[in-house]
């Protein structure tokens, strides 16, 4: 075995049990439980940078399913591709802040589900029922993102603001 690709654990005995734990909550936010375990042994370890293989032996995975979670979660804006000078392998590291890419695309998505709500209703061909069953859903959205919005400012104020 490479030094490159031999591997101990990045975690302690009792986070691995957090692994699994953020990984059945990121498969309710309907993302496979494969990329909600790398994504939290990324999140949970010290570890800055993680090449597919020792995703794989870390969680003993197959590399199939680490390729096609590390495009996934590279897609999504959690992770992020690095290509260091005299090695072959990539390796992958969370992205600054993924937790509130995470929530900023929960907000995308509400920002979406307005217009298409809106335009449906605004098409005049659906009967009272429907129109009111989306003008619940138009009324949390706009909720949602409101509240949301602010919280991320806020939040955000936090960090600006010394102790």
């Amino acid at each position: 075995m490479s030094s490159e690709s031999a591997n101990t654990d990045p975690l302690p005995d009792e986070l691995h049990e957090h692994v699994e734990r953020f990984s059945l909550v990121f498969e309710r936010f309907g993302f496979q439980r494969m990329g909600g375990r790398m994504f939290a042994l990324m999140l949970l370890s010290d570890k800055e940078m993680f090449t597919q293989a020792e995703l794989a032996e870390n969680l003993q995975a197959s590399t199939g399913s680490v390729s096609t979670m590390t495009r996934l979660l590279e897609q999504l804006g959690f992770v992020e591709r690095v290509s260091l000078p005299g090695h072959r392998r990539d390796r992958f590291r969370l992205t600054p802040d993924p937790l509130v890419e995470m929530t900023i695309r929960r907000l995308q998505g509400g920002r979406q589900m307005t217009e298409i709500i809106q335009a449906a209703r605004d098409t005049k061909q659906i009967g009272p029922v429907a129109d009111s069953r989306l003008a619940d859903a138009l009324s949390f959205y706009e909720f949602f993102i409101d509240a949301m919005g602010r919280s991320l400012e806020e939040w955000r104020g936090t960090l600006d603001s010394p102790d």
